[in-house]
């Protein structure tokens, strides 16, 4: 099951790159809490919006905080489509460990079976800093 969300990644913008580095891991001691950035108010609003379990209100966040090539990468419906692949496999997010940047934000978020994947949000550079894509990666957690 996990590998195959990792292939179907790719389907909402999200970065999947196979055989290459793994994000760095997230601290043990990291914040449980995003700060208080533009970034982190986005990552926050996806967050928020896939927990309502509402596609709609979901795909329309996307459209709200991702950069417009983030978007024509896939089509709504492919979006839908991942959408109800991972609310399958994690149910509501819940973030245990937060390590930001301005470029790239790494939260920590269990699926429904405990393993722990970490949420890779990367950010346009220039304001507004919206989101250019998400990685997701299992059990790169610091050991």
């Amino acid at each position: 099951m996990i590998v195959e969300l990792l292939l179907v990644a790719a389907l909402q913008g999200q970065v999947v790159v196979q055989g290459g580095p793994p994000p760095a891991p997230v601290p043990k001691n990291a914040p449980a809490t995003l700060p208080d950035t533009p970034q982190a108010k986005r990552v926050k609003a996806y967050v928020d919006a896939f927990n309502t379990g509402d596609e709609a209100a979901f795909l329309k966040a996307q459209e709200e905080h991702f950069t417009p090539e983030a978007l024509q990468r896939r089509p709504p419906a492919e979006r839908a489509k991942m959408y109800a692949r991972l609310r399958g496999d994690f149910g509501p997010m819940k973030i245990q460990r937060v390590a930001a940047s301005a470029e790239q934000i790494r939260v920590v978020i269990p699926d429904k079976e405990g393993n722990e994947a970490i949420f890779s949000f990367d950010f346009d550079a220039k304001a507004p800093h919206k989101i250019r894509g998400i990685g997701i990666d299992i059990g790169n957690v610091q050991r």
